[in-house]
């Protein structure tokens, strides 16, 4: 990237630490994913250190989904939830692998029919044939309840950080959109709101204030106002939900371990959060960080996906451990390099509004 309005150096390494960082991460928690944090110190008595998916499976839904996100910025101009419903739902008839209950469950009201996850490649997805993606995730939320607080909104969300990094409101009602497609949950969408908004910072060289995290995310929700409404969020709404204000301003574990990431609540969207905003604040390098994190059990892959985008975004793709960085690469094969994904979403970003690209 050259120009007088190239990003430095430094912050493209940040966005590639990003990209990378969140590959890596979910590749290496894979293999212990619903493990408990004692059967993986059993079986990892130093900690899962190595990489050890095999070579040329499909991408996981957390990376899935992430490049799902990225390739919709890149585009449009803005994220339309209805567009991205249709996405999740080729991506689930055509691959799947590793998707969540509840957005299977989402996808099964978007498309008429359980999505045809696993069934092979060369598989054609159905034209969908049930209600709009909004109406499936608020209905599959409110009959749940109203307690379906999955992960999955926080796992995909980094690239709109990259894309929307000096722009807090756009940021913000992206991010909105990509959560309530799928998790229409309020503590859902603010936690991947506070996660990206961190990632944002982190990419510009900013460090990451729980409370400023929160002011920022109120003031963008305000100015956009009723524009959130059909995404669940108007009136109080528009404040972040008290468990999520409580889990922003409690946050003080001094390892991973210590957010309970392997007990009742293992795939909370509130724990992810815990977790981006422990590596933002605490954690000591990329590496010990993303064993820590992994090590600690339970949603291992989630939870790795979202140490490595945000411990990627604050340290920068040299940071990666090299030996991580090339089985990212070698593990997918004939795939676009995650560095290539962070390139053209920075791209964009530094782009003037309305732009053509």
């Amino acid at each position: 990237m050259s120009g007088p309005d190239a990003p430095s150096a430094r912050v493209q390494d940040r966005c590639r630490g990003a990209m990378i960082g969140l590959a890596a991460g979910n590749l290496l928690g894979v293999p212990a994913e619903g493990w408990p944090r004692g059967a993986i110190r059993r079986r990892y008595p130093d900690g899962v250190r190595e990489i050890e998916t095999g070579p040329e499976q499909p991408d996981d839904d957390d990376l899935a989904q992430a490049l799902i996100l990225a390739a919709a910025c890149l585009e449009g101009e803005s994220l339309d939830a209805e567009d991205l419903g249709r996405r999740f739902w080729e991506w689930a008839e055509e691959n799947g692998l590793g998707i969540g209950l509840l957005t299977a469950d989402v996808l099964r009201r978007y498309g008429g029919a359980a999505p045809r996850v696993g069934q092979g490649r060369g598989v054609t997805a159905r034209e969908p044939a049930g209600c709009s993606a909004l109406e499936a995730a608020r209905t599959a939320w409110e009959e749940s309840g109203r307690q379906a607080a999955g992960n999955g909104a926080v796992m995909r969300c980094a690239p709109l950080a990259i894309r929307w990094m000096d722009d807090d409101t756009a940021l913000v009602r992206n991010t909105v959109v990509s959560a309530a497609a799928t998790h229409y949950d309020p503590r859902c969408i603010w936690s991947a709101v506070l996660v990206n908004l961190a990632i944002a910072s982190l990419v510009r060289g900013a460090e990451v204030d729980p409370g400023e995290l929160a002011a920022r995310a109120a003031s963008s929700a305000r100015e956009l106002g009723a524009a959130l409404a059909p995404f669940g969020i108007a009136g109080a709404g528009l404040q972040l939900p008290e468990e999520v204000a409580g889990a922003l301003s409690g946050l003080s574990p001094a390892a991973p371990e210590e957010i309970g990431l392997d007990g009742a609540a293992m795939g909370y969207t509130l724990k992810a959060m815990q977790v981006a905003l422990w590596c933002a604040r605490r954690a000591p390098d990329f590496e010990q960080a993303m064993v820590a994190v992994v090590s600690a059990g339970g949603d291992t892959d989630t939870n790795g996906a979202v140490a490595g985008a945000v411990l990627g975004a604050r340290f920068g793709c040299r940071a990666i451990p090299p030996r991580w960085r090339g089985a990212v690469a070698r593990l997918r094969p004939g795939r676009q390099p995650m560095e290539a994904w962070a390139d053209r979403l920075l791209r964009l970003s530094c782009r003037a509004p309305g732009e053509r690209h």
